[in-house]
């Protein structure tokens, strides 16, 4: 399928590298071609590299989004603010989601990572003026970056991965060069499935034990996102081990979870809302919360809805009498939200997350520990199970209790319940969990919307769970498959 993507390469070449058109034998105003392992390692320290910034508007597919018609709350709550393709996503409307003309943002930022990772990832051993340790290790990093990348891709754009369908259901180009001419194809879910596995099983020994720089990959990381790949391919077996390895790697990280009961608010703004009682200062940055291990922030729609009341209920759940989960307590606001000393928004009856800082979206010490409870509670014992979640609940939930579950189905209801609790409003985790329970019939959920008295909804595995190409992907090449959403 000849240069189905030499569009996107374009955008790509475009957004990265200031109007390149041969990365590697043109070399940019501005820009210097990479010569050494230093200008390698440089490109891998690109801030581009550490977001994904639309991936949060898969918030509004989701049952935790809720919009208002009322023009008495604030303006970014209310429906009439949404653009067109978010508009689009809210009403779980048929066919393309973006405008005529206007490119998937996310689509193209993920491609534009891809990119950077592969010239990494083909050039950097053929430098001379580093040791063959190092240049593995940098060779690695950009594989594991290039890998994660992948996991978000095919799960946007692909089916839920299902072993009857996967090898026949489209997934994404797999691209492995800096040609932005050369011929891609759409690949199956299950070959993007293979790849990502593939190239994390050989990068993952190569990283570092640990790295103060969580712009970069550790194994520990590694590991985990193995253990997530296994998990939404539904291969627990698999899943458990890299998780139990990753656990493993813990004991030499610096990784530990923040503990968010000793967090309180104030009113004021921002990054200034949320204090630590220990220090009296404001909570920390992403990059110096301790349990993110490899960060991809997300800055959209965190404060742009109301939270539903379906989630908002679910904080009450497993929730021991007079305890105060803090999540609840330090990242909503019902009825009203302080802005500062003086200058409040009211929303009578409903409640808002209310962002103080971006949230990651990469890997964290957290899903680990809900990862680990999710797979014990599937295939082995649920007793465990809860106790990997007590861990996690102890650093969330002010007066906490440990869980008990007769069985191992209440033990992973339990662990999803605070799965979803853990990661309400961040980027797309809320929309990849719904999407890949969707094909377990216990799990599978259709989705509702109410505007005006009319619902909205949207049934599990129906097609519009799958994000469209770009406009720019089909107008170029029409016969590239697609799903008919």
């Amino acid at each position: 399928m000849k240069h189905i993507y030499r569009i996107l390469f374009a955008l790509i070449t475009i957004f990265t590298f200031n109007s390149c058109d041969d990365y590697l034998d043109i070399e940019p105003k501005g820009y210097t071609i990479p010569e050494t392992y230093n200008d390698f390692a440089l490109l891998l320290n690109e801030s581009s590299l550490s977001t994904m910034d639309e991936m949060g508007y898969t918030i509004l597919l989701t049952d935790d989004a809720e919009k208002t018609t009322d023009p008495s709350y604030p303006s970014s709550s209310l429906l009439s603010n949404l653009s067109e393709k978010n508009l689009n996503y809210y009403y779980f409307n048929p066919g393309p989601t973006f405008p005529q003309g206007q490119d998937d943002g996310y689509y193209v930022q993920a491609y534009s990572q891809i990119y950077t990772y592969n010239v990494v990832i083909n050039n950097i051993m053929d430098v001379t003026d580093a040791t063959e340790e190092s240049k593995s290790v940098t060779k690695a990093e950009a594989m594991f970056s290039r890998a994660f990348n992948y996991f978000k891709l095919v799960n946007f754009y692909g089916k839920a991965y299902d072993p009857a369908t996967a090898s026949t259901d489209y997934g994404v180009p797999i691209i492995l060069d800096e040609d932005i001419n050369a011929e891609y194809v759409r690949n199956s879910v299950e070959e993007v499935y293979d790849f990502i596995i593939n190239d994390l099983i050989e990068a993952t020994p190569l990283l570092e034990d640990y790295t103060l720089n969580i712009f970069h990959p550790t194994q520990m990381s590694g590991n985990l996102l193995l253990s997530k790949v296994y998990l939404f391919k539904g291969d627990y077996e698999n899943a458990l081990t890299y998780a139990n390895l990753a656990l493993e790697d813990k004991a030499a990280s610096p990784f530990e979870l923040q503990d968010l009961t000793q967090y309180y608010t104030v009113k004021a703004g921002w990054y200034s809302r949320l204090i630590d009682s220990r220090t009296g200062e404001p909570m920390l940055d992403p990059i110096d919360i301790p349990e993110n291990m490899y960060l991809k922030t997300s800055l959209y729609y965190f404060n742009q809805t109301l939270a539903s009341d379906e989630l908002m209920d679910t904080y009450r759940l497993n929730l021991p009498e007079g305890a105060v989960d803090k999540r609840e307590d330090l990242y909503f606001a019902t009825d009203e939200l302080w802005t500062s000393e003086t200058r409040v928004y009211e929303f009578p009856g409903s409640t808002m997350y209310y962002a103080v800082t971006e949230r990651n979206s990469g890997m964290l010490l957290s899903e680990l520990y809900l990862i680990l409870a999710e797979l014990e509670a599937r295939i082995g014992s649920k007793d465990k199970a809860m106790e990997y979640l007590d861990y996690l609940r102890n650093y969330r939930i002010v007066g906490n209790e440990p869980l008990v579950a007769a069985t191992n189905a209440e033990a992973l209801k339990i662990v999803l319940d605070e799965r979803r609790r853990e990661f309400s409003f961040n980027a797309d985790f809320r929309f990849q969990d719904l999407k890949r329970l969707n094909t377990e019939s216990e799990f599978a959920k259709t989705v509702t919307h109410t505007v005006d008295g009319v619902d909205y909804t949207l049934p599990p595995n129906d097609p519009r769970w799958i994000l469209p190409l770009p406009h720019s992907v089909i107008e170029y090449n029409p016969d590239i498959p697609v799903y008919d959403r």
